[in-house]
């Protein structure tokens, strides 16, 4: 298994096939780069001298090695780092469990230490240490007792009402999320476009999610059902599942979601429904494109399923726990502009690429176009907030280092400012 492993830590380097002398390569058919160290944000050392240590034969699945509460069960709360994915199952659980949750928005001086901005903070109640002391044990987690209340600006955390996006037969990258969100205990409705036609979104959702395919083209008006056809004949379909059947369109979903996100709702959308920006005509415009402000071609520009590095603004609570560069997942993935008219309008980018080879892993036909194109945006819309990743932050659930994105926006969608005392 020796070549397995080496495949999860050393980049893909898929090779040019030229199709003739001076003529422009053969693309990949598929994915050409996944190094999942890479996409799980894994530091890591090659050694290649001999060693040894106290190691013990491992059947099976590892269990992580136990976390640690630390201070007296007088603390009046503990922190924990914003950096680790199962923190956020923690909160999900301590929530459940009305624990108060909060993550600081500013760095925090405690036991000698200065934590970063997003340091989350739970307070203590009776129940509190029991249940951290099973979460450390069971995750692997360190949560560090403060003796005195740490002050300052806070964001209290929330449960959240999600909203899925899913349409009739299935769609891969939902239910991919589907997965995501239950190993990470995160509760949520699936939603079809028939349901957010009856409006009134923000009565039942503070978040809805849209993956790849589900916000259409501004240009076309009606979802593509996906490269594999248009979707079945209703007329087929047995009467309990035609609440499923239809499409996000821009004549009657695409107001639905507008009222959502002016009643101040959250909005989260990855890969092509980034295409929300468009219909609520953003000062965002598309970075791929020729002098002429044409679409670039494929024997100009072609990126498949490949790992790319992206500069991070992690000042940015929805950035929080995330390092300044962060690998993604690309697959043929939108890449924005902000437009010369957007000064002084609420859009912020928040992952940019800042180098002409931000290639990591796989093939990249065109790399240096990227540099300076913009790969995640937070917009104000309304009272609500918009989030755009054109990277597929949880693509068949293998990037673990981005699921922060995610997370962070579901968790923003419910937050409260509050000042800790």
């Amino acid at each position: 298994f020796r070549p397995h492993v080496m495949d999860m830590f050393e980049p893909q380097d898929h090779p040019n096939d030229f199709a003739y002398p001076g003529g422009p390569p053969t693309p990949p058919y598929d994915n050409a780069g996944w190094t999942l160290a890479f996409q799980m944000g894994i530091q890591f050392d090659r050694v290649l001298d001999g060693f040894d240590g106290p190691f013990e034969h491992v059947d099976g699945f590892a269990a992580p090695l136990p976390g640690a509460v630390t201070g007296s069960a007088t603390s009046s709360g503990y922190l924990l780092s914003h950096a680790i994915n199962d923190g956020f199952t923690a909160a999900n659980r301590l929530l459940a469990e009305g624990e108060q949750v909060y993550w600081f928005t500013q760095p925090l001086d405690a036991n000698g230490t200065t934590y970063p901005a997003g340091t989350v903070f739970i307070k203590t109640q009776p129940s509190t240490r029991s249940s951290l002391e099973e979460m450390a044990a069971e995750f692997g987690i360190d949560f560090e007792g403060v003796s005195s209340m740490p002050g300052g600006a806070a964001l209290r955390m929330n449960p959240v009402r999600i909203g899925l996006w899913d349409r009739y037969g299935g769609s891969m990258p939902s239910g991919w999320m589907r997965w995501v969100l239950e190993q990470f205990e995160f509760t949520y409705e699936i939603t079809y476009p028939q349901d957010l036609n009856e409006g009134n979104l923000a009565d039942e959702y503070d978040v809805l999610v849209f993956v790849s395919g589900a916000i259409p083209q501004a240009a076309t008006g009606g979802s593509q059902f996906g490269r594999f056809g248009r979707g079945p004949d209703p007329a087929t379909i047995p009467q309990e599942y035609q609440r499923m059947i239809g499409s996000v369109t821009a004549d009657t979903t695409i107001p639905q979601l507008r009222q959502f996100l002016d009643d101040g709702g959250t909005i989260v959308t990855i890969g092509s429904s980034t295409a929300m920006a468009q219909h609520l005509d953003l000062p965002l415009t598309n970075h791929m494109v020729d002098e002429s402000g044409g679409p670039l071609s494929n024997d100009e520009y072609f990126i498949p399923g490949s790992i790319l590095q992206v500069q991070v603004d992690n000042t940015l609570p929805i950035a929080y726990g995330l390092a300044e560069r962060v690998d993604v997942s690309f697959n043929r993935s939108p890449v924005l502009r902000l437009a010369a008219e957007s000064a002084g309008q609420m859009v912020r980018p928040v992952a940019w690429f800042e180098s002409d080879s931000p290639l990591r892993s796989g093939w990249a036909w065109g790399q240096e176009k990227l540099d300076g194109g913009i790969a995640i945006v937070e917009a104000d819309v309304g009272k609500g907030k918009l989030y755009l990743f054109g990277p597929e932050i949880v693509r068949r659930s293998q990037p673990h280092g981005t699921y922060k994105f995610l997370f962070n926006a579901i968790y923003l969608a419910g937050a409260e400012e509050e000042i800790i005392h």
